[in-house]
């Protein structure tokens, strides 16, 4: 009888220990899931951070603004869900839900903001990345139903007029440092590739008319001085051969008569 109580006490004593560790298991496994997805919202805020950080040098419009103070909302929402214990997050979401009441209460004046131009390729770069994360998000919320259709369409033009900006401002910067080394064949080139994708625009913002004008005037420049140079060196070979003429004349053999 007591072999039995004790084969009893041993198998409850293991389906106990059994039953621990599974539940211990399932715990560290939650743990583990709660942290990667709390990790996951805070890379989506650091993200739109970063994105805002940047808006002095893009002009987003106050869509755009809105987007962005959402995504940041709406993982702060899910990490306090998650973990109430984070006072700074908390504080956080105050802060967005403020800055977001800002925004729906301002004028839309972000949209007429001119593109300011990179001043150096590493900039241009950073720009370029940046409209290409922006450009990204913007899909992200209009699969999730947060962005309608034709303010996502909107929206993403205007980022791809962005982007088309910073590769003509490059374009323009090879073109200027090809005449400046009398490249004149390859800065052609490049102006009238610049001229042609600008042609094909109907949707032209300030800025991108205002590069087109640019490009237009530096090609006729451009021209002009080859002209001007052809004519001088024209100009220069006729002399020299007006020039050896006179000295034929001057030292031919003399006629007897």
């Amino acid at each position: 009888m007591k072999f039995t109580l004790m084969i009893i006490a041993i198998a409850v004593l293991l389906f106990l220990v059994i039953g621990y560790n599974i539940i211990l298991q399932y715990k560290r496994k939650a743990e583990t899931e709660k942290r990667q997805i709390i990790i996951k919202h805070r890379q989506v805020i650091e993200e739109a951070e970063e994105l805002l950080l940047n808006s002095t040098s893009l002009p987003y419009s106050k869509v755009l603004m809105l987007v962005l103070h959402s995504r940041m909302h709406d993982s702060l929402t899910a990490t306090l869900q998650m973990d109430p214990s984070l006072p700074q997050v908390r504080q956080r979401l105050v802060n967005v839900k403020a800055q977001m009441a800002q925004l729906k209460d301002a004028p839309a004046q972000t949209e007429n903001k001119m593109f300011r131009s990179p001043n150096s390729d590493r900039e241009a770069i950073i720009l370029l990345q940046q409209i290409k994360k922006i450009r990204a998000v913007l899909r992200v919320e209009h699969a999730k139903s947060k962005l309608n259709t034709q303010t996502f369409v909107i929206e993403d033009r205007k980022l791809e007029l962005m982007q088309l900006n910073v590769n003509i401002d490059n374009l323009l910067k090879r073109a200027y440092e090809a005449r400046a080394t009398s490249q004149f064949g390859s800065c052609k080139q490049l102006l009238r590739k610049g001229i042609d994708t600008l042609n094909n625009i109907n949707d032209k913002n300030e800025s991108l008319v205002n590069k087109h004008q640019t490009l237009t005037s530096l090609l006729n420049d451009v021209n002009e001085q080859l002209t001007q140079a052809s004519s001088d060196d024209l100009k220069d070979r006729q002399e020299k051969e007006n020039e050896k003429n006179e000295l034929d004349l001057l030292f031919q053999p003399k006629q007897k008569w």
